[in-house]
């Protein structure tokens, strides 16, 4: 990500420029992925797909942001469709090799999981068993890992305690989060540290639940028009994908599950396709389609309007409480600014470490609540003499502050001072 932003960062700090750089790069990324497979296949269902994920609110949200989880998706719809393409096109095995370069680059482990599937479809499919294609796979993943591996000798003492500092933050193991993704499915962002994810919508739980249920039609109607090898690799490899997150990772967060909603977004547009092409007149040869199919293409039309209207929706709402909380960041920082806060400081609280960056201090956010002493990095500050102000919102301030001075500030925090 540090490399995508680079051309715009190194010219100006400038938010707005930022996300109207990110956005245009995922719109041609989206626009890359997905026309790989209209050499697959050449119908309208391709960019059906490129729609449907399209206006995922995902999609629509970590668009603008510098966010990894938006690229692997596309990395893995380019990535299934250049292995299909393997025994038609010499150029297929370097877009392949590409593509799962940017995956394993943006997140070295979801390439693998990629990777492990491409690669048993390769040797197990004779019309894929490429040579090009295998050697494409393993630079693809060569380029992320080997990145990863330096960086992990480098900087964290080794590729082994790279992988238990990973697993420990991520709270990695056998566990079950399903439940918690579909508390998520319409926000927020993160169910993590004690975030309240709130009860399961009905609408997106129902949407959620029509996913599997299209993408069953779709492998059907691809087995009846001759595609179903590639769309069973695009279903499968998305679906493996989505294992980790709701099996090994604990915690839940919904950009997680986007290269699954990438990938089965074809079988899904498949399924879309085949029902309401067959309601057309003309249906199957020179005559017209029972009101009974009609009726089905038009309950499945509406229910792609359904789909970019809910995820519309939810959209708009995400974005509004991100405007809402990073306004509230703002304010915060200026009202510490006006009251004389300037390095060396150290903000500790709630949303501190946004506010810390604003000013220039270091900073120690909370995850639910503030311990019955200073943290460890808090401490260090107060002996050096730093400028420490402790800011809390809704979480209960620490007792030891209760002497500070303090006051509110602009957007709805509180600060204490220490003296």
């Amino acid at each position: 990500m540090p490399l995508l932003v680079a051309p715009v960062v190194m010219l100006t700090d400038s938010v707005p420029v930022l996300r109207l750089y990110l956005a245009v790069m995922s719109s041609l990324a989206l626009y890359a992925a997905f026309a790989v497979w209209l050499r697959v296949r050449h119908d309208r269902s391709v960019p059906l797909a490129a729609l449907l994920f399209g206006g995922c609110w995902l999609s629509l949200f970590y668009g603008p942001q510098a966010m990894p989880n938006l690229y692997v998706a596309l990395a893995g719809v380019a990535s299934a469709g250049f292995l299909v393409l393997g025994g038609r096109s010499r150029l297929a095995p370097l877009g392949l090799a590409g593509s799962m370069a940017v995956m394993s680059l943006m997140r070295p482990s979801d390439a693998l999981v990629a990777a492990a599937v491409l690669a048993v479809a390769a040797l197990a499919v004779p019309g894929w068993r490429r040579i090009g294609s295998l050697a494409g796979l393993a630079a693809g993943l060569a380029v992320g890992w080997g990145q990863w591996s330096a960086e992990a000798v480098a900087a964290f003492g080794g590729i082994g305690a790279r992988l238990r500092e990973a697993g420990e933050h991520n709270s990695a193991g056998w566990t079950v989060t399903v439940a918690e993704h579909a508390r998520a499915l319409d926000g927020p962002t993160l169910c993590r540290f004690g975030a309240d994810c709130g009860p399961i919508s009905p609408v997106a739980l129902l949407w959620w639940l029509a996913i599997p249920a299209m993408a069953g039609v779709g492998l059907w109607a691809a087995r009846r028009d001759g595609h179903l090898g590639p769309m069973l690799l695009a279903a499968v490899c998305g679906v493996a994908m989505a294992l980790p997150y709701l099996f090994y990772v604990g915690y839940a967060a919904p950009r997680f599950l986007l290269p699954a909603y990438a990938l089965l977004a074809l079988p899904v547009a498949g399924a879309v396709t085949a029902l309401t092409v067959t309601a057309q007149p003309g249906w199957p040869a020179t005559t017209a389609a029972p009101p009974a199919v009609r009726g089905l293409a038009v309950v499945v039309a509406a229910g792609v309007l359904a789909h970019l209207a809910l995820h519309g929706a939810v959209a708009h709402r995400m974005a509004a409480i991100n405007v809402k909380v990073r306004e509230e960041v703002r304010l915060a920082a200026e009202g510490l600014r006006a009251r004389g806060v300037r390095p060396p400081c150290m903000i500790y609280g709630e949303s501190a470490v946004q506010i810390g960056y604003l000013i220039g201090c270091d900073s120690q956010g909370i995850v639910r609540r503030f311990g019955e002493r200073p943290a460890a990095r808090v401490s260090r500050a107060l002996t050096r003499g730093d400028r420490v102000v402790v800011v809390y919102g809704e979480v209960r301030p620490p007792s030891y502050v209760a002497a500070w001075p303090g006051g509110d500030l602009p957007g709805g925090l509180r600060a204490h001072f220490a003296p």
